[in-house]
């Protein structure tokens, strides 16, 4: 277990259990989708200058690094 993670409150832990695996996975793609508009809007920040299509390049490399 990664020691940064804190362990499921017992309620979370039952809640995931009745969720369906699909339910699960639209929950992750929110998630993703979530973390990827933050990343965004924290480039455009450091980099107000840059292009849309930089910005996105920026954040692929990021992506296939796995790094911010």
């Amino acid at each position: 277990m990664n020691p940064a993670m804190e362990p499921l409150h017992p309620i979370q832990r039952a809640a995931l259990q009745r969720m369906s695996p699909a339910e699960k996975w639209n929950i992750s793609l929110g998630l993703l989708e979530t973390a990827t508009q933050s990343r965004l809007v924290a480039l455009r920040l450091a980099h107000p200058d840059w292009a849309e299509d930089r910005l996105q390049a920026e954040l692929a490399m990021e992506r296939r690094r796995g790094e911010p």
